[in-house]
């Protein structure tokens, strides 16, 4: 008897859980109150105004858009649709549709948060950096409870931020050599990733990199010198023959 009910017991258990799972994968209606902000979830990508500006708009004419739901924890923090939600708010629509996901803590929800935004964006060079870090950090926060960190490999990070992996190593140097001042210019744009890179190495070789830029500007100058004289109608062998008599005389 004693058996049978434990197995009873068992297989209700399991159709529990089967429901459970089943019930978080679909859409369902919910009232908007029930959802909430997550900042950890948030501050990986800023809220686009102008993006939340059209939502809004488009609602106010068509109301939302079922067909795409809000992404979120079974506790309603929100992982994908923060601007679809900033707009129902304003457009005053009391219900939305919901798809809840179940993870075992918060360090996978992030991950599923991260992985959901790169796969659908093309990053510049700042959002680069950001997610580099924020990969990083999941990363060692990955390792710290002992689960393997085998997605986090250099050349699973270059697929994911879309660039090569050689990219990846450049980030890790930058983000480990330069400065605040240098790393500030990347966050806002105002530098490349690769432009700061070569910041660092010229600092680091100095006069490697001051006879590089010699042999540049010679390079550029022979280059100008070429183009100006085909646009005067010279051939290659005439422009060759000028560039030997200029060496020859400087000799």
């Amino acid at each position: 008897m004693l058996f049978k009910t434990n197995i009873t017991n068992s297989i209700k258990s399991l159709k529990e859980n089967i429901q459970s799972k089943f019930d978080s994968e679909h859409i369902k209606m919910v009232g908007i109150e029930k959802l909430k902000f997550d900042e950890d979830f948030k501050e990986l990508f800023a809220q686009e105004p102008d993006k939340v500006e059209r939502i809004y708009q488009d609602m106010l004419i068509r109301g939302y858009d079922n067909s795409q739901p809000i992404i979120a924890t079974k506790d309603g923090h929100i992982l994908d649709g923060n601007s679809r939600y900033m707009a129902a708010l304003r457009a005053k629509i009391n219900q939305v549709p919901v798809v809840y996901k179940e993870f075992p803590d918060k360090t996978e929800a992030l991950k599923y948060e991260l992985h959901l935004q790169l796969d659908r964006r093309n990053l510049n060079n700042a959002e680069i950096l950001k997610m580099f870090r924020k990969l990083e950090e999941l990363k060692n926060k990955t390792k710290q409870e002992g689960k393997s960190i085998s997605e986090f490999t250099d050349s699973k990070i270059s697929e994911q931020l879309k660039c090569s992996e050689r990219q990846v190593q450049k980030i890790r140097e930058l983000t480990k050599r330069a400065d605040k001042e240098l790393l500030q210019k990347v966050e806002t744009g105002e530098m490349s990733i690769n432009k700061a890179y070569v910041e660092i190495k010229k600092i680091e070789h100095p006069k490697h990199y001051e006879t590089l830029d010699i042999n540049n500007q010679e390079f550029r100058k022979g280059v100008k010198f070429a183009l100006d004289e085909i646009s005067k109608g010279r051939t290659s062998d005439e422009i060759i023959s000028t560039l030997e008599e200029e060496a020859y005389g400087r000799n």
